[in-house]
């Protein structure tokens, strides 16, 4: 094993297992000698696909996209897992990774077999399948639909698109579906909350790539040029948190870092940006950000709060109709009281000051609600929901008052 390949069996830097079941018990041994799920896969994304080259294309992609597909921890898979899941032992399977599946007599590097990329197919289609039932229902709202035609803008003309919208409108759930739906190996999503100065962003985009995240700046970044290829798209998520630094300097050394692999790349972009976070980074466009912004000729913006068939969308897939403005509901408070609310207004008001979050939030409460009632969900459970929740977030009586009037 060559120098390069030892560094990239390194796990990267994971958080440690919960202890408090006799399986987490277990996991989180296996943690603390190293036994993760990312260890178990003993080569690195750059590395991969050097030893790739010579195979065929779609057994190329199918293979990267396995790999990369099972390290993600939305989907862990370990390697002898997978390797079991398409019938192949671990050996074989790691010579043709690591570009050591040779011709018993002439030595060269050999195709992956027919029956190894049928497999690939088939192991891909379930996981996608499964993964897709799996997560939490997906609304393809209007803005959704603006989010995928910037990726596929961004994949189509190789450029940067900006993306710009106010917070809590779904863009980040919309770009990971766009990530699931479109992904074939080649569309990353990284999300930057967590991300602090520009070896935080360099490590972070090397975990995503399926990169040991060990290492200098330097030399990651090197590695990260031979990971991407000119047909992916990578998905900057919350650019503008990467200015949270003390720091002034560090934002636009990322900036400018982003730029730079970028023009060595020349791959799909993605930045997306709150409308407060891109106004700013507007600011500096005359002057730091100018280089990254004239590369960029589209730009999304998604408006400053969520759409109205955005809200209707959402509201149809809970199975309620969006209200008439003139609609009133009468919501019981106790003791003979009643307080009338129109849900028509009560969606504007959320939409304009809180976003499409907290609308999902009180049609979740309004659901418990209406199954405590054994009955169908209502806009009286989500009035009702309202109001909890308006009264949850007021101050309690002390029961002191009293006393010391």
């Amino acid at each position: 094993m060559t120098t390069d390949e030892t560094a990239t069996t390194t796990p990267p830097e994971v958080p440690a297992p919960d202890e408090s079941t006799p399986t987490q018990l277990a996991q989180s041994a296996a943690y603390n000698l190293g036994n993760t799920i990312r260890s178990s896969w003993r080569f690195s994304a750059d590395n991969a696909r050097q030893h790739l080259a010579h195979v065929s294309p779609e057994a190329k992609e199918l293979l990267l996209w396995a790999f990369n597909w099972c390290i993600d921890p939305t989907h862990p898979i370990a390697f002898a897992d997978f390797c079991d899941r398409i019938g192949y032992n671990t050996n074989t399977l790691y010579k043709i990774y690591s570009g050591k599946y040779l011709h018993p007599t002439t030595k060269k590097p050999m195709d992956a077999p027919p029956k190894l990329v049928s497999a690939l197919r088939q192991f891909k289609r379930l996981e996608v399948t499964r993964s897709k039932l799996g997560r939490k229902k997906f609304v393809p709202t209007p803005t959704a639909s603006r989010i995928f035609q910037a990726c596929d803008l961004a994949r189509e003309s190789q450029t940067p698109v900006f993306v710009e919208g106010a917070s809590h409108i779904g863009k980040t759930e919309a770009f990971k579906q766009y990530c699931l739906e479109n992904n074939h190996g080649k569309t990353r999503l990284i999300e930057l909350e967590a991300v602090s100065g520009l070896h935080g962003l360099v490590k972070a985009v090397a975990v995503v790539l399926g990169i040991s995240p060990n290492g200098n700046a330097a030399d990651l970044t090197e590695r990260i040029k031979r990971a991407i290829t000119p047909d992916m798209v990578l998905i900057f998520d919350e650019v503008h948190l990467l200015a949270n630094t003390y720091r002034r300097g560090s934002f636009f050394a990322c900036m400018e870092w982003i730029r730079r692999l970028y023009d060595f790349c020349q791959f799909g972009l993605v930045l997306s940006f709150t409308a407060l976070g891109f106004a700013a980074a507007e600011k500096e466009r005359k002057r730091e950000l100018e280089q990254i912004f004239r590369r960029g000729v589209h730009r999304i913006n998604l408006g400053d709060r969520p759409l109205k068939g955005d809200v209707k969308a959402v509201i149809e897939a809970w199975g309620l109709e969006m209200p008439a403005p003139a609609d009133v509901e009468e919501i019981a408070i106790g003791r003979g009281k009643v307080l009338t609310e129109e849900p028509y207004k009560l969606l504007d008001q959320l939409a304009r000051e809180q976003g499409l979050k907290a609308i999902i939030e009180r049609l979740r409460y309004a659901a418990k609600f209406a199954a405590d009632d054994e009955s169908d969900l209502s806009w009286q459970h989500v009035c009702k929901a309202h109001l909890v929740i308006l009264k949850n977030a007021q101050s309690p009586t002390t029961g002191w008052e009293k006393e010391a009037a």
